[in-house]
């Protein structure tokens, strides 16, 4: 058996065994099931056409432990056992970036005591704490003593928030309490010092650009958007551009765009390891939060697999890559939209732009069109059904506005960066420099304006079953093996290119 077959039934079986686990979680699987999986994984090894059985035995063996190791157990050691109840303190510490938006801040706090009625108790598990505060200086690491009210989170006019909460290991929340600062700072400095680096970063382009072009730009350069005015996330959201300020494989994928367009004098392979460093600093920057990792591994394979330049390796790389999340956070398969429509994208970018292809000859090839074109609409197969299906509504104009908008934001980048840089030298210089920087952005807000305002740019669909969704994914996956199986098409020798800005669309969709 090849290594590539041995690759894809390792990872296929751990893939499967994942999705059917969301209705079977528990936090240890009853031994005799593993069992089973050992004699299965034993019997195949003594014959070569039956080895396939070890590796997919294997494979949901991992998928079980991955699955047992992140359930949940409610227990009197855990904060959301007291929600419900008389006012409880609890004493944690601050372990995320506070979340600061203009009506409210929120805290993610790592709980260690908690205190009801004349008992204190050890406990662990996290608590999300939001106030009306927006000006509190309260920062990553403070330990801090919260009175309140524990509530367990639960449907939002349909969104199930439990299940969102729970990817970040929270199963309980408390609005609005009362906060006390113990004065104590337990956080890692090198982490403190980055989310600094990064309100720093925050405040010197408030002070370079006006809104909505300044938190735009903040958005695209460390995935921060609290506060983007709520008008321009709703037109980003009709046209389908919000994945450009979500820390998601676009951001990553900008980020390469940059460094290929300073780095142009040098070969491909020597522009590797200087977009790998910017990727991690980017990463850092972020707070190195699920979606910013995420984002970073595929990335980092991307950029291997193009340097192989095999669209085996490149589907196996997409495979591995979710393999190593699912198996740290099986969730995010479950629960995290973003992923789910980052694999969606890059699947329909992998298998479907080949069979498009034929079909946009028509289209010139001036500045990229034909090439952006087709990636968009291979991405948006795959990504707008899903997105119909989890939010109830399709944009019309997506295509049109991911094939506008995305080539201004590699110029937006580069120039808002070095306006901040600029402006920390001389402020002057930099404001000079950042109304460089404003002509894309001012081009990017006034596409999803523009095109937000045409009729029926969005239309709601609502209702749509499971059948309806797994008869579309299957006449499609029917149709591009149809294509692909003929002599004409040209998959098996033709390189793939990196990803266009266009691609990854419908990242990124909820936020916290």
């Amino acid at each position: 058996m090849r290594p590539s077959h041995i690759s894809y039934a390792f990872l296929g079986s751990f893939l499967v065994t994942i999705f059917f686990l969301q209705w079977w979680q528990l936090p240890a699987y009853p031994w005799q099931l593993f069992l089973v999986l050992g004699l299965f994984g034993i019997f195949g090894l003594f014959h070569a056409k039956t080895r396939i059985m070890s590796v997919t035995a294997v494979g949901m063996a991992m998928a079980l432990l991955s699955v047992a190791h992140t359930t949940h157990v409610t227990t009197p050691q855990t904060p959301d056992y007291y929600a419900g109840e008389q006012s409880v303190a609890i004493k944690g510490m601050i372990v995320d970036d506070p979340d600061r938006r203009p009506d409210k801040t929120t805290y993610t706090v790592d709980v260690e005591l908690l205190k009801t009625g004349l008992r204190t108790i050890p406990v662990h598990g996290r608590v999300l704490v939001s106030v009306r505060m927006t000006n509190s200086e309260r920062e990553y690491g403070d330990v801090i003593v919260v009175e309140g009210v524990l509530e367990l989170p639960g449907d939002i006019e349909g969104f199930r928030y439990d299940n969102y909460l729970s990817r970040y290991g929270i199963y309980s929340l408390m609005r609005n309490p009362m906060i006390e600062d113990t004065g104590e700072n337990h956080g890692n400095r090198v982490l403190r010092s980055l989310f600094r680096l990064r309100h720093a970063l925050e405040a010197q382009i408030n002070r370079l650009l006006p809104e909505p072009h300044a938190s735009l730009l903040a958005g695209l350069l460390i995935g921060s958007r609290g506060a983007m005015p709520q008008s321009l996330v709703q037109e980003f959201k009709a046209t389908g551009l919000t994945h450009i300020v979500a820390i998601s494989g676009f951001n990553i994928t900008m980020l390469i765009t940059v460094m290929g367009t300073l780095l142009f004098w040098l070969p491909l392979k020597w522009r590797f390891w200087p977009s790998v460093l910017l990727i991690a600093a980017f990463t850092l920057l972020t707070g190195a939060s699920a979606s910013a990792v995420r984002a970073a591994v595929m990335g980092i394979l991307g950029l291997l697999a193009l340097q192989l330049n095999r669209l085996q390796t490149t589907r196996l790389t997409v495979l591995w890559s979710a393999f190593f999340m699912l198996a740290w956070n099986p969730k995010q398969l479950w629960w995290d939209a973003g992923f789910q429509l980052s694999f969606l994208a890059l699947i329909g970018v992998l298998e479907i732009s080949p069979v498009l292809k034929p079909y946009m000859k028509r289209i010139p090839e001036i500045c990229g069109l034909q090439e952006s074109l087709t990636l968009t609409l291979s991405a948006q197969l795959l990504a707008s059904a899903w997105i119909c299906f989890l939010f109830g509504q399709l944009s019309l104009i997506a295509p049109i506005s991911n094939l506008l908008a995305p080539p201004a934001v590699p110029y937006a980048m580069l120039f808002g960066t070095v306006s901040i840089l600029l402006g920390w030298i001389w402020m002057p210089l930099g404001q000079v420099t950042a109304i460089v920087a404003w002509l894309p952005l001012q081009w990017i807000t006034g596409v999803a304006y523009t095109l937000s305002e045409i009729p029926y740019a969005v239309i709601q669909i609502q209702g749509i079953s499971t059948f309806w969704i797994v008869l579309y994914f299957a006449l499609l996956a029917l149709w591009v093996t149809r294509h692909t199986a003929t002599p004409s098409s040209s998959r098996s020798t033709d390189p793939i290119s990196p990803p266009r800005p266009a691609v990854v669309a419908g990242n990124g969709t909820h936020a916290r």
